[in-house]
């Protein structure tokens, strides 16, 4: 390594950084949601992919309701811890890997890979965001500041290496889905966007915008086909081992059953997201068509805001001189947005556009202080969220005086986020 370190350098530092602080948590925080995890791997094998959704068997934990290309992930972890014997055996061969990392493999190894998804996902963003806020400002210090931001945020280490949570890996295909559609790559960027939302549809809320972004990229209809025939191939291919034998009839049942019946017949007008709808609303208790203020339903103003966002993006876009700036900031203002004003939100939803916000906040200076708060209330949000069951030490600060403390930061919230809107829309890229 050279005496003085350049910037690439520093940049594999703070990924390294990121990893080590990651990692030390990985064995110290295991949750419900992470054995969910473990049992949708294990079952796999038990029972194998046909009847694997909506067979009749007994979940301990709960049915599988994410898509197929996860559970094929998670197979495929399972089957790694399951055979890590391996590793004793190649190491009475070739000495490696040393002794001490097959005892932790053996305690902690299947938390581990699990935990590895969202891990290296977030260093895979860092390096997005570092190479984007390089493109849009020509400056590497501040890059390398924007991605020491993301990577050492006290909030992605949290979500990944503590709780363990797949956001990052959505939104790392998500955000390479619509960098690839900026570059008129049009089948590879359908191809990513339907993985992130065969993992995980929290990149739902996109689709419109996506679909703009392809409206204005006036792809060659030959490229169009080709991504389209590629999609359903891939649908076919993942999907098939499950539908047993029936794709469409399997398509239509697990959008219904697992996607859509969950969020209209027991939705809520916040699942623990501190939003728009917590300020009118209680919190985790009123249901998705409670009228705030006594005069429209939760779930018909969020559909009113999110129309509203998606034009605003679009509008955003389509002046914008600079696509791959129109396009970020469009993400955002969406992702965010649709977090903070629609409703059945839950804590982690925002992360779609949280990676767009921190490249944004180091692009336009103007922004950082607001998205320095969103940050923060975000994290507040996740915390509270997460170890509120188990301790009344921190549920109670939130939640005394008919949610206090919730309404007023997501009053602050909704506010830095119209604020932060308004700066970046003066800004001409």
């Amino acid at each position: 390594m050279p005496k003085k370190l350049n910037n690439f350098w520093w940049l594999v530092l703070i990924l390294i950084a990121g990893f080590v602080a990651r990692i030390v948590l990985v064995n110290k925080v295991i949750v419900g949601d992470e054995l969910t995890f473990f049992e949708w791997g294990q079952k796999f094998w038990e029972w194998g992919p046909a009847g694997y959704y909506f067979g009749n068997h007994t979940w301990f934990y709960s049915y599988p309701n994410y898509p197929p290309v996860i559970m094929w992930i998670f197979a495929g972890l399972s089957w790694l811890f399951q055979h890590r014997y391996w590793l004793a055996q190649m190491h009475n061969i070739v000495r490696f890997p040393p002794a001490f990392f097959i005892v932790y493999f053996y305690k902690y190894g299947e938390l581990l890979l699990y935990k590895l998804l969202p891990i290296l996902s977030d260093l895979g963003l860092g390096v997005i965001i570092y190479k984007l806020v390089v493109k849009l400002t020509g400056k590497k210090p501040r890059a390398l500041m924007a991605a020491a931001f993301f990577v050492l945020n006290p909030l992605t280490v949290f979500l990944s290496g503590a709780w363990g949570q797949i956001d990052s890996l959505v939104a790392l295909l998500g955000m390479s889905a619509f960098l690839l559609m900026v570059n008129k790559k049009i089948a590879w960027s359908m191809i990513f966007f339907f993985l992130a939302m065969y993992i995980k549809p929290t990149w739902g809320l996109l689709v419109p915008f996506y679909l703009y972004l392809l409206y204005l990229q006036k792809p060659v209809l030959k490229k169009l086909i080709t991504g389209v025939l590629i999609v359903l191939s891939l649908l076919a291919v993942v999907s098939l081992p499950f539908a047993d034998g029936n794709l469409i009839k399997f398509t239509q049942k697990i959008w219904y059953d697992r996607y859509f019946v969950p969020i209209k017949y027991s939705g809520r007008a916040s699942s623990s997201a501190f939003d728009f709808m917590t300020i009118f609303l209680k919190i985790d208790r009123d249901p998705y068509n409670a009228k705030v203020l006594g005069i429209i339903p939760a779930d018909l103003l969020g559909l009113i805001f999110y129309i509203i966002l998606n034009i605003l993006a679009c509008k955003f876009l389509k002046k914008s001189k600079d696509k791959l700036w129109g396009t970020l900031v469009g993400i955002f203002i969406v992702g965010t947005g649709g977090f903070l004003f629609m409703s059945n939100m839950l804590e982690r939803y925002f992360f779609a556009g949280f990676v767009p916000m921190i490249i944004v906040m180091f692009v336009d200076i103007k922004t950082f202080f607001y998205g320095l708060i969103i940050n923060l209330i975000f994290m507040a949000n996740l915390l509270w969220s997460f170890y509120r069951r188990g301790s009344d030490e921190i549920d109670h600060p939130f939640t005394n005086n008919n949610f206090l403390l919730i309404k007023i930061l997501s009053v602050i919230v909704v506010a830095a986020f119209s604020k932060f809107y308004l700066a970046v829309r003066r800004v001409k890229i």
